[in-house]
């Protein structure tokens, strides 16, 4: 009997350990690099609940939303470009 208290207190302590070690490394500082094209620039920038970052890019006629997911890859690029028409 013994041997099973010993035994769920150590498997507690080690879900507790390992629950706050994991708090601790999601806790640092992403970083990631975004290059723009040449003559671009950043109008507007938003980041979603679940990470999610969204950015509207203006160069010369045309505007372009890059959305990001949360380790900072590219998901979706949307191009719009005005009509020379």
């Amino acid at each position: 009997m013994a041997i099973m208290i010993v035994a769920a207190l150590v498997v507690i302590v080690v879900t507790i350990y390992s629950r706050l070690t994991a708090m601790e490394q999601n806790a640092e500082l992403q970083r990631f690099e975004i290059s723009l094209p040449a003559g671009a620039r950043v109008s507007s920038a938003s980041i979603g609940e679940n990470g999610q970052m969204l950015l509207l890019i203006e160069q010369d006629n045309r505007q372009q939303i890059w959305q990001f997911d949360r380790p900072g890859r590219l998901e979706r690029q949307i191009e719009i470009r005005t009509s020379t028409e």
